[in-house]
C-alpha cells in the first residue's frame, strides 16, 4: 500500500465511554466479534480491506482485518476504534442506520476528506425478538471498509449476505436462549478456546443463574467464570466436569460463591466445534427446593373447593363456616372432627383456597388408607438406598411436597404412635430428616387435620399422644352429622341432582315427589353427606323420567335401612300406653301426627296394622300362635295382603335374610300367600 490517506481528523470518544457501549452490547458485540474474526480468517483473497463493528450511533466500535499491518495503516490514516462517524457528513454508515437500508458510498461521495479515500459498504443488523410482543432487539451494523482503488460493487452483496447470516445465527441463538429462560434453570455456558492463554470464559448467562447462586448479578459475557464462581482449590468436582467436558444428569453438588457453599442440582452439555472457535460446557442449575415446588405444582395442588361450594342452609353450618373462615386467616394448625362423609376434606381446601397460602400446594395424606410401613416415607419421603424397594433416586415426601402450603392429614387418629413422635418434633421444629439421611430440610407447612375418631378418649386410652392433639388443635372445628341438618338434606339432594345432570349431560332434571322427599327426611343417613350424594349419583344415572319416587330411594338403600325403616313404622304403631283404646281411629290419628313417608307408601298399612313381634327376627324361633299356624292368616293380614307391594316384600325378605317363612311371618301372612305374592310380583 502506498502512503496513508488524508489524516483529517474525526471525533474519538473517550476509552472509557467506548467500553461503556461495547458492554451494554455485550452479548451481540462479542458474538459479531467472533463471527468477523472467523469471517477475516478465511478470507484468501489479498485485498486490504477491514471489516468494521458500528453501534446504532455510528460509533465505530471495532475494526478487523487479516493482519495488523493493514489495522495500522488505516489507524494512521484517521481509522479506528471509538470514531464517531455521526459528525463527519454523508456516509453509507449513517445513511444506512438511519433508513435501515444496505448502502454503498465510495470516494467523492463522502463530505468527510478521510473518507474520499475510502470505499464503504454497510449493511444494518436489526431484528425483533422471537416471540411477542416481537419487541426491537439490539441494533448496530457492519461494514467492509477498503482503499478507493480496490472498490469492488461485490462487496455490497458480500456484507449484505454477512449481516443476514448474522441475524440468522442470533435468532437461533436468541430462540435458544428463550428455552433455557423458560426452562426456569440456571444457565452457564462456560467456553476455554475463546481465551489466548486458556481462562474460562462465560459465553452465556441468564439471571436465574444469580437467583439459585444467591448472590447479586453482574455483567460477565466473555468474562472470566471466575469472578462468580471461586476458581481452584474450590470448586474441584465444577471445574473437573469442565475440563474433562463430562456430562452429568441431576447431579447434586456443592458450588463455593465468593465462599459461600450453595448446594445445587447440575446437568450439563458439552460441545466441541472447534471451525467456530467453541469448545466448552453448559451448566444448568437448579436446586432441590426448586424441583420440589415445580413437582407440587404439577400434582400436589389439590385444592379444589371453597366455602361457595359448601351447600347448607343450617344455622349451626352457617355458624362454624363463619368460624373458618376466620381461621383460615391465621397460619395455626386446625383439627376437624365429625363423622366419616360429613364434608371435612372439602371444609380443608376450603380454609386453604381462603387462606394467604392459597397459591401455593395443599396436599393430602389419608393416614388411614396407607400401611404403617409406608406412613413415615409419605410423609418425609426418603433417600436413594434407604430401604429395600426404595427408588433410585430417592423420592420426596408429602412435607416437601407442601412447604409454603397446607398439608392435609385426615383420619389423623390412624397414626401410629411411634409416628406422632415424629410428627411432633416436624410441628415444633418446622424441619425433619428424610429416611436415610442425614441434611436436616426445613418446612413451611400449615397443618390441618381432621378425624372421626374420640380423640379425647384416645389419650385416655393412651392410643393418641396429648401433647401432639394440644399441637394439632390449636383451632378446632366440629361438623355435625347430616341428621342434625335436616333443613340441608334437601338443599344437598337437589345441588347434587344438577351436579351429576350436568356431568352426564341429561337433559331434564329430576325432582322429588313428596312422599321421596319425606323418605329422605325419614332416613338416618349414617354416611351422611358422602351416602346421600352417591344414592343421588345412582337414581340420576339409571332411573327414567322427570320425578323421583320413593321407590327409587328404597331400591338403593341399605337392606340395614330398609330394617330400621320398618321397624321405625311398626314401633310407632304399636299398642298405645295402658288405659288408652286400642282403636283404628287413635291409630290414624298417631299415623298423620308423624306424617311420615309410610303414611302414603302402598303396602306400609299392612305393616303399621301388624303387632310387633321382635321374636320374628333372623335370629329367633318363636313359634307361631294358634291363630297364626302355616296356611293361616290374621285379620288384619286378611283385609290388608292386598295391598302388599313389591317393595315391601322384598324390604321382608332383606330384613330375614331372604327366610321366606320369617319373612312371611314378619309381615302377618301365610306362607302361601307369600309365595303367591312373589310369583306376582316376579321375585324369585
Amino acid at each position: 500500500m502506498s502512503q496513508p490517506f488524508n489524516s483529517e481528523t474525526i471525533d474519538y470518544l473517550p476509552f472509557e465511554k467506548l467500553e461503556n457501549i461495547r458492554s451494554s452490547l455485550s452479548r451481540l458485540y462479542t458474538f459479531i466479534k467472533r463471527y468477523v474474526r472467523k469471517t477475516i480468517s478465511m478470507d484468501e483473497s489479498g485485498t486490504p480491506y477491514m471489516l468494521a463493528l458500528f453501534s446504532k450511533d455510528g460509533i465505530l466500535l471495532d475494526l478487523y482485518a487479516k493482519d495488523k499491518l493493514t489495522l495500522e495503516w488505516f489507524a494512521r490514516g484517521g481509522v479506528h476504534a471509538g470514531g464517531d462517524w455521526s459528525s463527519i457528513g454523508y456516509n453509507a454508515v449513517i445513511r444506512g442506520l438511519r433508513t435501515k437500508t444496505s448502502l454503498a458510498s465510495i470516494g467523492d461521495e463522502h463530505e468527510n476528506d478521510i473518507l474520499k479515500e475510502l470505499a464503504v459498504y454497510f449493511a444494518p443488523i436489526n431484528m425483533l425478538s422471537p416471540y411477542e410482543p416481537y419487541e426491537p432487539m439490539e441494533e448496530c451494523g457492519v461494514a467492509i471498509i477498503t482503499p478507493i482503488k480496490y472498490a469492488w460493487p461485490e462487496y455490497l452483496t458480500m456484507i449484505r449476505g454477512t449481516a443476514h447470516d448474522m441475524m440468522i445465527t442470533l435468532q437461533f441463538n436468541n430462540i435458544a436462549t428463550m428455552y433455557y429462560e423458560r426452562s426456569g434453570k440456571g444457565v452457564l455456558s462456560i467456553d476455554n478456546m475463546m481465551s489466548p492463554d486458556g481462562t474460562s470464559l462465560a459465553t452465556y448467562y441468564n439471571k436465574e443463574l444469580f437467583r439459585i447462586l444467591e448472590t447479586d448479578p453482574i455483567s460477565m459475557y466473555y468474562q472470566p467464570v471466575s469472578i462468580l464462581i471461586d476458581p481452584l482449590p474450590s470448586n474441584q468436582e465444577l471445574w473437573e466436569i469442565q475440563r474433562t467436558h463430562r456430562t452429568v444428569m441431576n447431579h447434586p453438588m456443592t458450588v463455593t460463591v465468593h465462599g459461600r457453599d450453595i448446594e445445587v442440582i447440575a446437568s450439563t452439555d458439552a460441545y466441541n466445534q472447534p471451525s467456530i472457535n467453541a469448545h466448552g460446557v453448559t451448566f444448568y442449575f437448579t436446586t432441590q427446593q426448586k424441583i420440589t415446588a415445580e413437582l407440587s405444582n404439577k400434582v400436589a395442588n389439590g385444592a379444589i373447593k371453597t366455602f361457595d361450594d359448601i351447600i347448607g342452609v343450617n344455622k349451626q353450618l352457617r355458624d362454624i363456616l363463619q368460624r373458618a373462615k376466620k381461621m383460615a386467616q391465621t397460619d395455626s394448625s386446625i383439627i376437624l372432627l365429625g363423622e366419616s362423609g360429613t364434608g371435612k376434606d372439602i371444609l380443608a381446601q376450603a380454609i386453604h383456597n381462603a387462606s394467604q397460602r392459597r397459591n401455593k400446594p395443599f396436599v393430602v395424606l389419608n393416614c388411614g388408607a396407607l400401611p404403617r410401613d409406608l406412613i413415615e416415607s409419605e410423609l418425609f419421603g426418603y433417600e436413594s438406598g434407604a430401604f429395600s424397594g426404595a427408588r433410585k433416586n430417592g423420592n420426596i415426601g408429602k412435607f416437601e411436597l407442601a412447604n409454603g402450603g397446607t398439608i392435609f392429614l385426615d383420619e389423623i387418629g390412624e397414626m401410629p404412635l411411634d409416628l406422632q413422635v415424629r410428627l411432633l418434633r416436624v410441628v415444633e421444629q418446622k424441619q425433619f430428616m428424610r429416611l436415610g439421611g442425614s441434611k436436616l430440610i426445613r418446612t413451611d407447612v400449615r397443618i390441618i387435620s381432621a378425624t372421626n375418631a374420640n380423640i379425647e378418649e384416645m389419650i385416655g386410652m393412651k392410643q393418641f399422644r396429648a401433647d401432639l392433639y394440644y399441637r394439632l388443635s390449636t383451632m378446632k372445628l366440629h361438623l355435625p352429622p347430616l341428621r342434625e341438618r335436616k333443613d340441608d338434606i334437601l338443599p344437598l339432594a337437589e345441588h347434587f341432582i344438577r351436579n351429576i345432570s350436568g356431568k352426564i349431560a341429561k337433559q331434564n332434571i329430576m325432582h322429588f315427589s313428596k312422599e321421596a322427599s319425606d323418605l329422605l327426611l325419614a332416613l338416618d343417613w349414617t354416611g351422611n353427606i358422602r351416602e346421600l350424594q352417591n344414592l343421588i349419583e345412582c337414581i340420576v344415572q339409571i332411573y327414567p323420567g322427570d320425578i323421583i319416587l320413593p321407590e327409587y330411594i328404597m331400591d338403593n338403600v341399605s337392606w340395614l335401612t330398609k330394617k330400621k325403616l320398618l321397624e321405625s313404622s311398626r314401633l310407632d304403631t304399636a299398642a298405645p300406653p295402658a288405659g288408652q283404646p286400642h282403636t283404628a281411629a287413635a291409630e290414624d290419628v298417631r299415623t298423620e301426627e308423624k306424617g311420615s313417608y309410610f303414611s302414603s307408601w302402598p303396602g306400609a298399612e299392612s305393616v303399621r296394622r301388624t303387632p310387633p313381634d321382635p321374636d320374628i327376627l333372623p335370629d329367633a324361633g318363636r313359634k307361631a300362635a294358634p291363630s297364626e299356624q302355616p296356611g293361616e292368616e290374621t285379620d288384619t293380614a286378611v283385609r290388608h295382603h292386598r295391598k302388599l307391594s313389591r317393595d315391601l316384600l322384598l324390604t321382608a325378605l332383606a330384613a330375614c335374610d331372604n327366610n321366606r317363612s320369617a319373612a312371611a311371618k314378619y309381615l302377618g301372612i301365610s306362607r302361601r300367600t307369600m309365595y303367591r305374592k312373589m310369583e306376582e310380583y316376579g321375585i324369585e
